[in-house]
């Protein structure tokens, strides 16, 4: 009886397919490892470790980071598109990483079409800053300036092909200006330059520069952002201030190697929003410039992707912009 009774219960299995095996294997199965691509102790580290912790709560499982620094990201992106696609390795991606790497470079130490996006994370928005004695009060003294004397405005940026570079090229196309770019190696060393009087205004990262605003050394004269933002909430938008289509920002988000099973990326969807919508993780990281958005859908961060690399596309082919 005790064999017949087992013969059944496996023909019924087989029958179901393979809906056995998947119930038992509940995902996920073991520790998972989160690789952040940028060394310990900055923003984005902190935004990982955080994160970590609340992903442990949700899914039970413990969630250990491994910093891979390098490459503008792309170490630790190799290292997780060759990982295995089950779902236990994640990266922290940037904008950079699934967008601007591939359309700056020819050869690149990784494919980002073998990474599967799960969930935008957070958002930092820029923002345009000037010194406090300089002419330049808003966005449209920059504007009038610019045409009144064409490549002679300087600008600061990160770097050439940096998300802060683009926003001024993007800015200069949206408006028919020509301003000449100053790049640096770093926002420190494009602050000291701005504020000794190097350049005329630098678009920077909002976590970076607000408290610089806020001590009276810089004046900010726009933020990037489509709204205003509670962190400079009396500074306008770009849009507000006379260039309406425009906005730029860099995101963080999660992804996982291609081919994971859409049961753990849905999996890893839901815990993730679970985070972004918890009040203290929102409110530790806005206060230093990182916007935790409404959590996104896997299908419209996939799309958010497809859409700024449409977007910044055409500004580097425009500009002519490689970093090979």
């Amino acid at each position: 009886m005790v064999h017949r009774l087992m013969t059944g219960v496996l023909a019924a299995a087989l029958a179901l397919g393979t809906a056995w095996p998947l119930a038992a294997a509940a995902y996920p199965e073991r520790p998972l490892k989160l690789v952040v691509p940028y060394p310990p102790g900055g923003s984005t580290d902190m935004l990982g470790r955080a994160l970590a912790e609340h992903l442990r709560k949700e899914l039970g499982q413990p969630v250990v980071v491994e910093n891979k620094p390098g490459a503008n990201s792309g170490i630790g992106a190799q290292a997780v598109a060759s990982a295995p696609a089950d779902g236990h390795t994640l990266l922290l991606a940037t904008a950079a990483t699934m967008v601007l790497n591939p359309l700056l470079h020819n050869k690149l130490g990784y494919d980002a079409t073998q990474l599967q996006p799960v969930a935008r994370v957070a958002v930092t928005p820029l923002v345009l800053v000037a010194r406090p004695d300089g002419e330049l009060r808003t966005l449209a003294d920059v504007m009038a300036r610019a045409k009144a004397q064409p490549g002679r405005v300087t600008f600061a940026s990160t770097g050439v092909g940096s998300t802060l570079h683009l926003a001024g090229e993007l800015l200069q196309l949206e408006t028919g200006t020509q301003m000449m770019h100053v790049p640096y190696k770093g926002s420190a060393p494009a602050l000291t330059g701005l504020m000794g009087g190097e350049t005329q205004f630098f678009i920077d990262s909002i976590a970076t520069s607000s408290p610089l605003v806020k001590g009276g050394k810089l004046v900010a004269l726009a933020v990037t952002s489509r709204e205003r933002l509670a962190l400079l909430p009396d500074v306008p938008t770009v849009a507000e201030s006379g260039v309406p289509r425009f906005e730029a920002s860099t995101w963080f988000g999660i992804v996982v190697p291609k081919g994971t099973p859409d049961a753990a990326v849905t999996r890893l969807n839901a815990a993730i929003a679970s985070a972004m919508r918890d009040k203290g993780f929102r409110d530790s990281f806005e206060a230093v410039g990182l916007i935790i958005p409404e959590p996104m859908s896997v299908a419209d961060f996939r799309a958010l992707i497809t859409d700024d690399s449409a977007k910044w596309a055409q500004i580097i082919k425009a500009k002519k912009i490689s970093l090979d």
